[in-house]
């Protein structure tokens, strides 16, 4: 059974950035959840941990974000 499915080209990039989106918007609402809100108490070790992923990884995409819209502008 193929479980592909046919994506234009245009649709592609569409597709990536909303993904990208969409864990970029997951991250923030995490980093709120557990850093921001007070309602779990973290050992400083781990609130800095946590900061740096969270804030690597809103880097990261919005990094991808970037070259994705690159991408689709040519």
């Amino acid at each position: 059974m193929n479980t592909q499915t046919q994506v234009k080209p245009g649709e592609g990039c569409s597709i990536a950035l909303e993904a990208l989106t969409s864990v970029h918007e997951l991250v923030d609402t995490l980093q709120t959840y557990l850093l921001d809100s007070g309602s779990i108490e973290l050992e400083a070790k781990h609130d800095s941990v946590i900061s740096a992923l969270t804030e690597r990884i809103k880097s990261e995409c919005e990094s991808a974000h970037e070259v994705v819209s690159l991408a689709d502008a040519n």
